[in-house]
């Protein structure tokens, strides 16, 4: 890697930082962990403590990419609205605004608001007698 950009264009800038990042600094980030956490920590506190260096920021992609990725994970019910807000270091939401909860796709309901309707479907059934129908279709003939 030694950084000649000669043939370097925007389509291929974003993998040459990638390929900087998996080649160069990872080998080196992974030494050092190693020796921090042999180093620094007493063998009681390397059972609960470890070092890992971050580099989700050099990492990250362009930021359209970054927020498509995003609204799958939000739609799909695997990332809430805080689990996002905290990867790009904004303020989280409180959870009485909703900032914890995690949605499915549809109309955007809250995971336990779909497990509450689908028993309330359910109980609806085994409660309906069919005499709802009948009063409805007198209804329609008399009309």
């Amino acid at each position: 890697m030694v950084g000649d950009l000669e043939r370097a264009s925007f389509s291929n800038i974003e993998e040459q930082s990638l390929e900087f990042v998996k080649y160069t600094l990872n080998p080196w980030i992974s030494r050092w962990e190693q020796a921090i956490q042999r180093s620094l920590f007493l063998d009681s506190e390397k059972r609960e403590y470890f070092v890992k260096f971050n580099v989700d920021g050099i990492l990250r992609g362009d930021y359209e990419s970054r927020m498509n990725g995003y609204a799958t994970a939000r739609q799909n019910g695997w990332m809430s609205a805080n689990d996002i807000r905290e990867l790009e270091n904004m303020d989280l939401i409180p959870d009485e605004l909703g900032g914890n909860l995690y949605l499915i796709n549809g109309a955007l309901m809250s995971l336990s608001a779909s497990a509450a309707d689908s028993k309330s479907d359910k109980n609806k059934g085994k409660e309906d007698d069919g005499k709802d129908d009948e009063k409805s279709e007198e209804n329609v003939m008399e009309s």
